[in-house]
């Protein structure tokens, strides 16, 4: 009995030895595991902490006039080079790369695990390296100037050029992106499958009872957001300049397709001037005429820029942005050769972007011997609004069914209604072109902000 209990003892001592050191070996490992966790978390904060500061001055240090200035963008002296935390054991770096004026981007400074795709003047990649205790963390974010053409709606005001209102309407179906600097006016149950943004809450109409649809998501807190400046502009006419094709006068456009591919005959307007009246009274006079030309769309970089109004319709067959310092004009129907509603592999593509109005003439629905108008274009209006001539009166023309996005500065009548009826002017269609999402007309404006396009940790154990 006795020897049987002290062997029993000793076994059981045994046991709770091996598991004791068991017990210390787990501890062992969760205590390594901890304090690499916790010496990741303090590498991980500091590129963190330097990668924040570095796109708030991004998103906040944006009025410059050319190329970017690293010295402007973020302040190296402060920010580059090492960091170090007060017991000196973080140290970090940060380091901005893009097309700079004295820093080029190319394959052999972009990291090959990184996904940046086709490198332009507008990304830049923010890159912070951060370590502590033999833990090292790298943060990349790559930042970009989105286009304004990413927008099926967009406007500083949905007041008119003159003060009034202007509303959605419970026939209403609006995709994509949408925006306001304004306050949104509601009448009815309009749709919106975008997200619908605005730093103003949206109203509703007095006595028809109004309840909106936001399919897509809603925030009436965002930021404002600014109309291209005339560096943007500039640049436009400066593409015109070197690949595309100018005016000094009014032109009209007829689009077309010819044996796979893309036209537009020109007629432009020649002001010749001379001297008429009496040999005592003699005076200066002008007379205009028109020429006519054929452009084969293929031969220029697609900017057609003109100081003066131009007048479009026909079938797009290519990747065309069209300017204007003075008004668009929509005279007819302007449609994709191939439309990606049917084909998505569609490249035609046609920015319309005018310094003035973009206007729907009084009797383009007529020109295709329809009541409905069609058109296939991501439109820009700076000064004031997209909208229809003679909208109030005519009674009702048809629908109009737009393919695109509209960019303006205040909100622009198509028609009128009375309660949920149409009185005058178009029923609004408006799609919303995908491809808009990743594919942008030919030096069509940016937004002066930037916007994350993606976010990834790479952490490496040293010890």
């Amino acid at each position: 009995m006795g020897k049987s209990l002290l062997l029993l003892v000793s076994g059981l001592t045994i046991v709770t030895g091996i598991i004791q050191v068991r017990n210390n070996e787990r501890m062992d490992v969760v205590s390594l595991r901890s304090a690499n966790y916790y010496e990741e978390q303090q590498a991980r904060n500091l590129a963190k902490s330097m990668v924040d500061n570095a796109v708030e001055t991004m998103k906040t240090n944006n009025n410059w006039t050319g190329s970017i200035d690293l010295e402007n963008v973020v302040d190296v002296g402060a920010m580059g080079g090492i960091v170090e935390d007060v017991q000196g054991n973080t140290t970090g770096t940060i380091e901005i790369r893009g097309d700079l004026t004295t820093y080029t981007m190319s394959s052999s400074n972009i990291p090959s695990d990184n996904s940046v795709g086709t490198w332009d003047q507008y990304k830049v990649l923010l890159i912070s390296t951060s370590t502590y205790e033999g833990i090292e963390v790298t943060t990349e974010v790559l930042m970009q100037r989105d286009s304004y053409s990413k927008y099926s709606y967009m406007t500083q005001s949905e007041l008119s050029s003159s003060g009034g209102n202007i509303w959605f309407m419970g026939s209403d179906n609006i995709y994509g992106p949408i925006h306001t600097n304004g306050i949104f006016k509601m009448s009815g149950s309009p749709s919106f499958y975008g997200l619908t943004t605005s730093p103003n809450m949206w109203q509703g109409h007095s006595t028809n009872p109004t309840s909106p649809n936001f399919y897509g998501g809603e925030n009436f807190n965002a930021p404002t957001k600014d109309s291209p400046n005339s560096y943007e502009l500039s640049k436009l006419t400066a593409a015109a300049a070197t690949g595309g094709i100018t005016f000094d006068g009014d032109i009209d456009i007829d689009f077309y397709e010819n044996s796979g591919s893309g036209y537009a005959d020109i007629n432009k307007q020649i002001v010749t001037t001379y001297t008429c009246g009496s040999r005592r009274r003699p005076r200066i006079c002008t007379s205009t005429s028109w020429v006519q030309e054929t452009l084969d769309l293929s031969t220029i970089d697609g900017v057609i820029s003109s100081a003066g109004k131009i007048s479009v319709e026909g079938v797009v067959k290519g990747n065309i942005t069209l300017h204007s310092e003075d008004e668009i004009e929509i005279v007819g129907d302007i449609t994709y050769h191939t439309s990606p509603l049917t084909d998505s592999s569609s490249t035609d593509l046609l920015g319309l972007v005018s310094e003035g109005n973009v206007v729907i003439d009084q009797n383009a629905h007529t020109a295709s011997g329809s009541t409905d108008l069609t058109v296939h274009a991501t439109i820009m209006a700076l000064n004031t609004s997209f909208t229809v001539e003679n909208y109030s009166s005519g009674g009702v023309k048809g629908t109009l069914n737009l393919l695109g996005g509209i960019v303006q500065k205040n909100r622009g009548p198509v028609g009128t209604f009375s309660g949920s009826s149409m009185v005058s002017g178009y029923a609004k269609n408006y799609q919303y072109d995908t491809r808009l999402r990743g594919t942008i007309p030919p030096s069509f404006p940016r937004e002066s902000i930037f916007s994350i396009v993606y976010w990834k940790d790479k952490v490496v154990n040293t010890n």
